[in-house]
């Protein structure tokens, strides 16, 4: 193979990984402002035509990327999820597993309010006629598999199954995702003590106590 040869396959190489990053790009932002478009008019709003003129591309462009509407909102949930993970996996592990359940807990409800439009769409049901199939719901449980682990790594090998360790750690989850919603709502708002300190507390209750007598769930 001559010089001439390489540098032409490497052109197409580094033309098609440029495409490739571009359209990853362009659902990116596809998906950001269609989220925002749903928390500003509500679900009446979200139609294809509609997200295209906010975009400033043409509907057959969205029905080639995504299919239809149903396949948009899917991946905006998905989307949602999969920040989750990342922002879970982006939590230092520390040398006390239960420290380290208290902080991805902090990070959950960090994702929740900086992305809150996400966030509403994953959890809080903005769009009523939506229901993620089987799959997609297992594909966002998945993301919750970190503190599984880290409820498994505070108790002693053999003590809880793994079916017990989801069941605990959906205890937690669901203490941080209440605490987080009526945050989101504005209910917090008390003298003298921040939304993160009523976390705090709330938590250091639930998950003490949880992993004091494990078998509780029983």
């Amino acid at each position: 193979m001559n010089k001439n040869s390489v540098i032409a396959k490497d052109s197409v190489t580094n033309y098609r990984s440029a495409q490739e990053l571009h359209q990853q790009e362009l659902r990116k932002g596809i998906l950001d402002d269609t989220s925002n478009l749903l928390m500003r008019e509500g679900a009446t709003a979200l139609s294809m035509r509609r997200i295209a003129q906010l975009v400033g591309c043409s509907t057959t462009v969205l029905y080639t990327m995504f299919g239809n509407k149903q396949g948009l909102i899917d991946e905006l949930y998905l989307r949602g999820f999969e920040m989750v993970r990342q922002a879970l996996e982006a939590v230092p592990r520390s040398g006390d597993p239960q420290n380290y359940i208290y902080a991805l807990c902090y990070a959950y409800r960090n994702f929740a309010l900086i992305h809150s439009t996400y966030y509403a769409i994953m959890f809080l049901k903005v769009m009523p006629e939506y229901t993620p199939s089987q799959a997609n719901s297992q594909l966002g449980q998945k993301s919750f598999q970190l503190l599984v682990e880290a409820v498994q790594d505070c108790l002693a090998p053999g003590l809880i199954t793994e079916d017990e360790a989801w069941e605990i750690a959906r205890i937690i989850w669901a203490t941080v995702h209440g605490h987080v919603g009526l945050e989101l709502a504005g209910h917090f708002d008390y003298p003298g003590v921040s939304p993160q300190q009523m976390l705090e507390r709330a938590l250091q209750a639930v998950v003490k106590q949880l992993l004091s007598t494990p078998n509780c769930i029983q």
